[in-house]
């Protein structure tokens, strides 16, 4: 049945049923200004001002994207094992692996261990490659840091061989996601998705006291004065859910401002940390934290929290990334019109800054026994087919070019105009990738320092760049 009733929940308000053409056209904007891959099928999104279907297209749309057959299969049954940090993609994971076996390789088994977060994996990963062990056979890595960490000890095998074998697998990436995942020349890791860090808010709260969508900080603080009067916490931030959450603001100042160039030349060592470019960035993280405009405690908050606070109606705002859109649609109560919107401008005239990244990304670890059989199946994951089912699944966005037909598909089960919306977004985004391991960890607790008020930002600028001194000449290349 062809519904053309007006769809809510997009940042636009409502907008008409979207035809089949329509997403065509929309794909073509999107695959030639983002090319990121799509996902897996899931059932329609509960909770919340429900999209309507778009309108039926003539027979059930099928993914475009051929699943190409291995170069190398199992002789006997053979289990490989993966160990990554989010829970929610492993239906997806688990879709791609068993279609893979069913259609290519009936002796290939994945085994996925999903760990609670990212800190907790990387304990885990690291004292297994202490150990030597040769599992896991396929290991879930964040750009950046934890990727020079595994590749400069050689604890895992880069895609050289891979690429070269097959031009057209490495094609099908975006060549920006892989500069995130490139050391000393060669790709450590490759990208399952990739994604944006934007605001959520309550379309419903911010029609009942007459806020229109911010564009410029002074906006956002005329905003929370409203919100604040009304017993409403302006925007849940959810800084505890793990190391990277504090940076965020950090990041997102230094994007508006346009110094993402001296952001990376201080991370390899060659400008100073406690210049006055980044200490502001570091002000604009105290700010912040000083403004009201945070729920309280958000050093206390995880994502789960934040999602209850802003499904609750307690918070207008949510400051998160698009990794968690299907949870957040999941937790609204009937009613709630949800829309995104990218920060607003950090300076007069400055540009509305959106943090980008790939998510997480697949590597071999140098000890497993089939490293042939894992790349085999991080290209079933990642590769043409696969990417479209994966970000299908999630509703994040894919990790190179689809095709207006491959969204059109994807489409078809997410019925989230949110989905487009974030395809259209992530081209304008700003790094938040830090390379040097040291420089990570110490921006990090000077991030969470300034949250709890321990340390003034120029107190935790310095000590960042005391502990790049102390490395000197890095032994990496990066991009």
């Amino acid at each position: 049945m062809t519904d053309r009733r007006p769809r809510k929940g997009s940042t636009g308000g409502s907008c008409p049923s979207m035809t089949r053409r329509r997403l065509l056209h929309l794909g073509l904007a999107s695959a030639a200004a983002t090319g990121l891959p799509p996902v897996r099928r899931v059932s329609a999104q509960i909770g919340g001002a429900q999209p309507q279907a778009p309108a039926a297209p003539t027979g059930e749309l099928v993914n475009p994207a051929e699943f190409k057959a291995p170069r190398v299969k199992a002789s006997a049954p053979t289990t490989l094992t993966f160990w990554q940090y989010v829970g929610f993609h492993v239906t997806a994971q688990k879709f791609i692996a068993e279609e893979y076996k069913k259609r290519f390789d009936p002796n290939l088994s994945l085994e996925i261990t999903a760990y609670p977060g990212l800190n907790e994996q990387r304990v885990g990963v690291k004292t297994a490659l202490a150990a030597q062990s040769p599992t896991p056979d396929i290991i879930a890595v964040e750009p950046g840091a934890y990727a020079v960490d595994v590749y400069t000890n050689g604890s895992v095998i880069d895609f050289t061989k891979v690429f070269a074998e097959d031009r057209e697998y490495q094609r099908g990436f975006w060549p920006n996601a892989l500069e995130l995942l490139t050391i000393n020349g060669a790709v450590v890791s490759v990208p399952a998705v990739t994604n944006t860090v934007i605001v959520y808010y309550n379309k419903g709260i911010f029609a009942q006291h007459g806020i229109e969508v911010p564009q410029t900080l002074d906006d956002l603080k005329k905003a929370g004065a409203i919100l604040n009067a009304k017993g409403i916490a302006p925007i849940v931030y959810p800084a505890g859910q793990d190391r990277n959450f504090p940076i965020f603001p950090f990041y997102t100042y230094a994007g508006g401002t346009k110094v993402d160039r001296l952001l990376r030349e201080a991370d390899l060592g060659t400008k100073p940390w406690a210049s006055p470019e980044l200490v502001a960035a570091a002000e604009f993280v105290d700010m912040l934290a000083k403004s009201g405009l945070y729920a309280k405690g958000p050093l206390g908050i995880k994502e789960p929290d934040a999602i209850s606070i802003f499904a609750g109606g307690k918070s207008a705002m949510f400051w998160g990334g698009q990794w968690m859109r299907r949870s957040i649609r999941a937790a609204l109560p009937p009613g709630f019109e949800l829309g995104i919107f990218p920060f607003p401008a950090v300076v007069a005239g400055g540009h509305r800054p959106v943090l980008s990244s790939v998510g997480i990304t697949l590597t071999v670890n140098a000890r497993s026994k089939r490293p042939d059989l894992a790349f085999e199946m991080i290209k079933a994951l990642t590769g043409a087919w696969g990417k479209i089912e994966y970000t299908r699944n999630l509703g994040l966005s894919p990790n190179g070019p689809i095709s207006p037909e491959a969204i059109a598909y994807q489409m078809q089960s997410l019925k989230d105009p949110l989905y487009p919306e974030f395809l259209q977004l992530q081209p304008t985004g700003t790094t938040r990738v830090i390379f040097t391991p040291q420089v990570e960890e110490a921006l990090t607790q000077g991030m969470q320092a300034i949250f709890a008020g321990q340390k003034t930002p120029r107190a935790a600028m310095e000590t960042v760049e005391a502990a790049s001194q102390k490395l000197g000449v890095r032994k990496f290349k990066v991009g």
